[in-house]
């Protein structure tokens, strides 16, 4: 089995389809695991929500599929966040919506355990210091963990002795997986925020007990047009092409 590994996806219609493309040309994938925030920022929550429901897949919510549903106060998020996720509530449907709704926080596959933030907060934590990562290997009951939410990809290993963790970039080639533990987070599909406007994912290929990192380009200016004629917030729009 290939899974297709992605997170923040975002209302990113071009960058999601680019995705799949990328990943159906470079070995193919079994089944897609979303990490959470499959809405929210971007002009086409209603497709990208059939687009994932059309294949196989897990998934665990996000914040912002929990706001654009009502079930977390817009106030929490900043202006620009919060205008979109407003604007996006108003796009999907009851059917859409009720499909979010029923998402769990988090899940375990195999010898993973899937969550947006974090095992021990999975809606709001950021999982981008060595102490929270500590935390988050004490909080595992798998060895291995896939989170998103920072829009960062990056692999991190605790030491030997559990007291320190080390992050490191993930590689575009395979990286062979242990019974170490190991947290590991693919990056944003719809909106990166490590200076790469590219997608961001991971394939695990359970054959082979590996992960490989990618990225694929995609149409931003598309997107970005698409926001504009939506009135959606300027900053949302220009940061796409930066990566940031």
């Amino acid at each position: 089995m290939r899974s297709l590994i992605l997170s923040d996806i975002h209302s990113n219609l071009e960058a999601f389809q680019a995705v799949i493309a990328h990943a159906n040309a470079h070995g193919g994938f079994t089944e897609i695991w979303s990490l959470g925030d499959l809405v929210g920022y971007g002009p086409d929550p209603e497709p990208c929500i059939d687009l994932l429901r059309q294949r196989p897949h897990q998934a665990v919510i996000g914040n912002h599929d929990l706001a654009v549903i009502g079930k977390i106060p817009l106030d929490s998020f900043n202006p620009y966040a919060a205008a979109a996720n407003r604007w996006n509530a108003a796009r999907i449907t009851q059917d859409q919506a009720d499909y979010l709704a029923e998402l769990p926080l988090t899940l375990e596959l195999d010898e993973f355990t899937l969550v947006h933030g974090s095992p021990r907060d999975p809606i709001w934590e950021y999982v981008v210091t060595p102490q929270a990562a500590i935390a988050t290997f004490t909080h595992l009951d798998t060895y291995w963990c896939a989170l998103g939410h920072s829009h960062m990809p990056f692999i991190c290993h605790p030491t030997p002795d559990g007291a320190a963790a080390f992050y490191q970039l993930p590689q575009a080639k395979p990286l062979p997986l242990t019974s170490a533990p190991l947290i590991i987070n693919p990056g944003s599909v719809g909106q990166p925020r490590d200076g790469d406007p590219r997608a961001s994912y991971i394939i695990y290929d359970a054959h082979a007990a590996t992960i490989t990192h990618h990225r694929a380009a995609y149409d931003i200016t598309t997107t970005q047009r698409k926001m504009t004629r939506h009135n959606l917030p300027q900053y949302l729009i220009d940061r796409l092409a930066l990566g940031r």
